[in-house]
């Protein structure tokens, strides 16, 4: 089949196609059924013998009967002998000589003649004709096709660019996303926020998202989130994520309303993951995202880091989180630093351009605790982490035994003058307070500590903020 074909219109190569292109190809061309019957005559003709040419077999066959007189006489196929003559074997001794036996069977006999042999060598000689002629019309389309390469991808384009806003614009719809507005200064101001992804999922059990809002200035570009788990942390810290990744993509964003800046990069360290084969722990794999991001953030990135140092001992944790801490906070990174460090509390509040944020939490409800997924300013002073074991579905007894053990620990930590002794965690608390404690009579020893001795030598004049808060850190480790 001839078409014409102008390079001005795409209408020609479609018409092309359809004739050419068959609607159920196989998975390759070797496979055939790639192009269209009707398209080719000499493929159909090709296609028609493959296929076993019926119409000529059963003429071959009523020939055969008509000369041999034997009307059992049928023709047939399989796979190991091919095309054949097959009789009941009393009527065997009437085919004539060209009749040569391939097969005797009990039932029947089975022959071979040169004619049914001709028959079959075309039929194989047809499946390859068929294979090589359908690559040669192929290859023929493709080529034709090939000169509309231009105008498809810009056609491609199109459809790709009407499919993204279409798809933006009924997704802001079905969301009730808005328009944000571009924020020249490079600040963040987003009121109502939401993760997309967790309000949808919530909306189908029936329950209300709880947005928040995020404000970044120049004055304020580092946000340090404490609060327990379960909270609400990671979800706000992905919720800003989003919104700012939607923005940069043109797309309306989940917030009543939201100014926002170009940027850089986002950069997220988020969740746990390994690579044991390789040798790579899950903290060391969170120290490589980290160090990854400490390379190359500017202060046109978006950092959200989540529980950073949690994978090792506590003083390295921390030590490692305070010190990335400053960093971001040097370097004018905006940043949302979620963590469990209570102590970076009090760093955050020593550092000129960070601030202290925090879930709010209902304590001692008649449900226990109650998250309330609400981000206030302010620290948090408490993780609740044995709620949440027991949320979990932690056995009671251990759950008890944590509630105790925590007790105890809090005491120790609140109460300077039983720090002298060493705290066990196998003895009744208030026995080993006892005991720890002077003897009646006897007065405690009078001689200064070393913290007291450092006290009378510090010059606080001439101490920054930061040098104290390293100071107090230490103090701190010593009287643990």
């Amino acid at each position: 089949m001839n078409i014409p074909l102008s390079s001005s219109s795409l209408s020609s190569l479609i018409s092309l196609l359809d004739a050419a292109i068959s609607e159920t190809p196989g998975l390759s061309v070797r496979e055939g059924s790639v192009i269209e019957e009707g398209y080719d005559e000499e493929l159909d003709t090709l296609r028609k013998l493959s296929k076993g040419g019926k119409e000529e077999l059963a003429e071959m066959q009523a020939r055969e009967i008509a000369k041999t007189g034997v009307q059992s006489l049928k023709i047939k196929f399989n796979g190991v002998f091919g095309y054949f003559f097959e009789v009941p074997p009393s009527q065997a001794s009437k085919l004539p000589d060209y009749f040569v036996r391939r097969q005797t069977l009990a039932n029947a006999e089975r022959f071979i003649t040169p004619e049914l042999k001709q028959f079959e060598e075309r039929i194989l000689s047809a499946e390859a004709q068929v294979l090589a002629k359908e690559e040669e019309l192929f290859l023929e389309v493709l080529q034709k096709t090939l000169l509309f390469t231009q105008k498809i991808q810009k056609v491609s384009r199109s459809v790709a660019e009407i499919d993204l806003v279409s798809s933006f614009a009924k997704t802001a719809k079905t969301h009730r996303f808005t328009r944000p507005e571009l924020n020249t200064a490079g600040e963040i101001a987003i009121i109502k926020g939401r993760h997309p992804v967790v309000e949808t999922f919530l909306r189908k059990t029936g329950k209300h998202f709880v947005s928040n809002a995020l404000e970044m200035t120049h004055h304020s570009h580092f946000h340090l989130i404490t609060g327990p788990n379960m909270a609400g942390k990671s979800t706000f810290l992905r919720q800003n994520a989003i919104i700012l990744y939607l923005f940069h993509l043109g797309s309306f964003v989940p917030a009543e309303k939201a100014s926002l800046p170009v940027g850089d990069r986002i950069f997220t360290r988020i969740g746990s993951g390994d690579s044991l084969a390789t040798g790579e722990s899950t903290f060391l794999v969170e120290m490589q995202e980290s160090a990854n991001i400490l390379r190359h953030a500017t202060e046109k990135s978006f950092v959200i880091l989540d529980e950073i140092g949690r994978g090792t001992s506590t003083t390295d944790g921390l030590s490692i989180a305070w010190a990335i801490m400053e960093y971001l906070h040097e370097k004018q990174v905006k940043t949302l630093f979620a963590t469990h460090y209570h102590e970076l509390i009090a760093l955050a509040e020593a550092l000129p351009h960070a601030e202290n944020f925090s879930v709010q939490v209902l304590e001692n409800t008649q449900d226990g605790v109650v998250f309330l997924h609400t981000i206030l300013p302010g620290g948090a002073e408490k993780s609740f982490g044995v709620e949440v074991a027991k949320l979990a579905g932690i056995p009671p007894s251990i759950v008890t035994r944590a509630e105790n053990i925590l007790e105890m620990l809090e005491r120790n930590e609140k109460t300077p003058s039983e720090r002298g002794a060493q705290i066990s965690l196998f003895d009744n608390p208030e026995v080993s307070a006892r005991q720890s404690s002077p003897q009646k009579g006897v007065p405690p020893p009078q001689k200064p500590s070393e913290i007291e001795e450092a006290l009378k030598t510090m010059d606080l004049a001439e101490m920054t903020p930061r040098k104290a808060m390293e100071v107090l850190f230490v103090w701190k480790e010593q009287v643990a």
